[in-house]
């Protein structure tokens, strides 16, 4: 079987990933084949293996989507939600997985504007540039939702509801759950909420008022949007395969995840 490799930069010399590497490496039942940071899955490859934290697994899984290769994830970094495999895993069981692991697709969003297209595990994001809030309203299926004027507006999928959108007071979905999640950052009003709408909604953000904003999809800055702007959401065709390795539940590893690291981060602050 070929893996492709995707490592983030900092990691290549990981002691983790190399360790893996090399048992996989070594039981013959592998061909590995490194890719780099602008380059998509090779068409032979069958399975796509990704080191590194949640910000690697966010790259890597655009594209397992795109190339429809099953994604397998060693967490190298920090909390590791989105991994299936901690860095004191055996190397074996990432092999088992890897050869026998069936795919679980966790659904993408598809964002357009028009600044172009672009694919998201976690969420999209509509923030002012500045400190100034920005005004935008909300429509779902070309049906008027609400106004905010707030920092900034989160659309989420049932994976991203555990990421900035929960950070933001959104509600958390279980990874099966067929829905979005619009909710605002800091919204300057009493009556805001977070809705949960289908997903297969179409979900509208226009923006009315404000300084320079900008289009952030996973966390990163994708495109800057001026007023008038609209940016149009809804779930991608194309979805990510995540091979299910087992181990604990979802309820179990988000209380776990969450709460140490929630104390691991108190204890940094303490300390220093």
């Amino acid at each position: 079987m070929k893996i492709a490799v995707f490592t983030k930069s900092t990691l290549v010399c990981h002691p983790v990933r190399n360790a893996v590497l090399a048992a996989l490496s070594a039981r013959g039942d592998f061909a590995l084949k490194e890719i780099s940071a602008d380059e998509a899955v090779p068409a032979d490859c069958q399975r796509l293996l990704a080191f590194g934290g949640d910000g690697t697994m966010l790259e890597a899984a655009v594209r397992a989507a795109r190339a429809n290769v099953p994604l397998v994830g060693v967490n190298c970094g920090n909390l590791g939600f989105l991994t299936q495999f901690d860095a004191e895993a055996k190397p074996d069981d990432i092999a088992e997985a890897l050869l026998h692991g069936k795919a679980v697709h966790r659904m993408l969003l598809e964002c357009t504007t028009e600044k172009g297209k672009f694919l998201a595990l976690n969420d999209i994001v509509v923030k002012s540039a500045t400190t100034r809030p920005v005004s935008v309203e909300l429509y779902v299926d070309g049906q008027f939702a609400d106004a905010y004027r707030s920092d900034g507006m989160i659309v989420a999928t049932p994976t991203g509801s555990t990421a900035y959108s929960l950070s933001a007071g959104g509600p958390v979905l279980a990874p099966d759950l067929d829905a979005l999640t619009v909710n605002a950052v800091c919204p300057h009003t009493l009556h805001s909420r977070p809705l949960v709408v289908g997903a297969n909604a179409l979900i509208e953000l226009r923006i009315i008022a404000g300084d320079l904003s900008l289009l952030v999809v996973d966390g990163a800055a994708a495109a800057e949007l001026g007023a008038k702007s609209v940016v149009k959401v809804k779930k991608a065709a194309v979805s990510a395969p995540f091979i299910d390795a087992g181990g604990r539940g979802f309820y179990e590893k988000l209380l776990d995840k969450m709460n140490r690291w929630g104390l691991a981060q108190s204890a940094e602050v303490t300390e220093s």
